[in-house]
């Protein structure tokens, strides 16, 4: 199909409506043809153009490109934004997708509420992306390779020209005499993508020409069904919420066969902005933490988050260690006290069913936490019971006893945040009460 500004226009109408759009700006031939496009439309779009181009400074012809895409932007008269990226690698991180994360970062920073972000890949990158995926042993998700559209830090990122193929856009860059910048990095086939582009794909379209056209098509109607999955995702994720918490009930976790309770994971974990696990993390999860022992305490990791789970619930949340204070901290204020390690803060404020306002204010008030052996009166009950069978009876999960803020008032445990107010310090009727809540980040 050949690459026309009416053709543009049409796929540009159906993408949602911004005040202003970005051009993810390079100086190569992709870009410099949707530039050129835009340029050329921009009486009939409703939204301000704006061009960003990124200076990786991975090629000593990085300044010079900088400089040519600034003049190119200039000629066209849409403003460009030029940004500098100071990429640090970790021993066996891969250069390639350590720039690519840092380019969308430093994109996605730029942009306002709602904007749309214009990137150039065409259908020969759609491609190549599929076959990279499919190497990768990739699931769903990876073979959908790169949507059309897509939720992008405060707005969209769009991809207008997926359905034109390179050559198209060369054709295109012929009629209008366009002139662009070829970094030779491109060239070099230790990296994958371009491995594949000059050895695989040539081999390819030798045997199958519409080979670019095809692999692209498979890579949309990978798209459409991972919309299916994920909208049946979202069915099955209602049905298994525990209450209304972000918990997972086991129970109804038992009822999804294998594909449909590994669907359902992978959309859970995705839609609380957790990295996606390994298959053999996700087996883990379904094995260990669905159909597990019901007396065991599974645990399973990975980049950074955590799956346990407690009773009848699976927990997600984020995995890092916490050294909670061995000291008493001092409440010196009464209103509010930030906790440390990240634990949030502790909120206290008038309210019914609190701690004695008079006894709050007149007392030494600090926070601990547990160390074991600690006990509390309930109220209307005539004796203390321990801690640690109240957290039981509460269902409070072993890991969040440790980091659960104790209140103290005059060396005696008299609050529990969120749970209860030990009785000899529990406001009387008719007398003012101090109400104290835990505010987790």
């Amino acid at each position: 199909m050949n690459l026309t500004a009416a053709r543009l226009l049409e796929t540009l109408r159906q993408l949602p409506q911004a005040s202003c759009c970005h051009l993810a700006f390079s100086g190569g031939l992709d870009s410099c043809v949707l530039l050129h496009l835009l340029a050329v439309l921009r009486p009939q779009l409703p939204y301000r153009l704006q061009a960003i181009h990124v200076h990786h400074g991975l090629q000593r012809e990085a300044d010079g490109w900088q400089a040519y895409c600034e003049q190119q932007c200039q000629r066209y008269d849409i403003p460009v934004d030029s940004v500098r990226l100071t990429l640090s690698l970790n021993s066996g991180d891969s250069l390639e997708a350590v720039a690519r994360e840092a380019r969308y970062q430093a994109l996605a920073a730029r942009m306002g509420e709602g904007d749309l972000l214009l990137t150039a890949q065409h259908q020969d990158d759609q491609a190549e992306t599929l076959l990279l995926q499919l190497m990768r042993g990739s699931g769903p998700a990876g073979l959908a390779s790169m949507p059309t559209l897509a939720r992008f830090g405060p707005g969209w990122l769009a991809r207008p020209l997926l359905a034109y193929s390179r050559q198209s856009l060369e054709h295109y860059a012929q009629q209008h005499e366009l002139t662009w910048q070829e970094d030779p990095s491109n060239q070099d086939q230790r990296f994958d993508r371009n491995f594949i582009r000059h050895q695989v794909m040539p081999l390819l379209r030798s045997r199958w020409p519409a080979a670019s056209t095809t692999l692209s098509r498979a890579a949309r109607f990978s798209g459409e069904l991972l919309m299916l999955a994920k909208e049946e995702a979202e069915e099955d994720l209602t049905k298994a919420r525990h209450g209304e918490t972000d918990t997972l009930s086991i129970s109804a976790l038992k009822q999804f066969h294998t594909v449909r309770l590994r669907n359902l994971l992978r959309h859970w974990i995705s839609a609380a902005g957790a990295s996606p696990p390994s298959s053999k993390k996700l087996a883990r999860i379904e094995q260990e933490a669905v159909h597990g022992r019901i007396d065991a305490a599974p645990l399973i990791r990975w980049d950074g988050w955590e799956v346990r789970r407690y009773r009848d619930q699976l927990f997600l949340k984020r995995a890092h260690k916490i050294d909670v204070p061995t000291q008493p901290i001092a409440w010196y204020d009464r209103s509010q006290l930030v906790l440390p390690e990240g634990l949030g803060r502790l909120i206290a404020q008038p309210g019914e069913g609190g701690v004695s306002a008079a006894r709050w204010h007149r007392g030494v008030v600090e926070v601990r936490f547990r160390r074991g052996g600690e006990r509390c009166q309930l109220p209307a009950q005539s004796h203390h019971r321990p801690l640690k069978k109240l957290f039981q009876e509460w269902g409070v999960p072993p890991w969040e006893r440790e980091c659960m803020p104790l209140v103290y008032v005059d060396g005696e445990l008299a609050v529990i945040p969120g749970r209860c107010v030990c009785e000899p310090f529990q406001a009387r009727p008719g007398e003012e009460a101090i109400v104290v809540e835990w505010e987790k980040v």
